[in-house]
């Protein structure tokens, strides 16, 4: 069985998404106060040239 993972928002937007276990023992008291599923973060940054130069 593969290890299933969903990304959750915190409530109001307050504080960084995290990944957690897709189980309904870790979701549901989650969900309850306020956590959503989100989409995963962007981790690939935009490259950009030194403005510098």
């Amino acid at each position: 069985m593969t290890d299933e993972r969903v990304w959750l928002r915190p409530p109001h937007g307050q504080g960084e998404p995290k990944e957690v276990e897709a189980k309904p023992e870790t979701l549901v008291p989650l969900m309850i106060t306020g956590w959503s599923q989100c989409p995963p973060p962007n981790t690939k940054e935009e490259v950009k040239p030194d403005v510098d130069e």
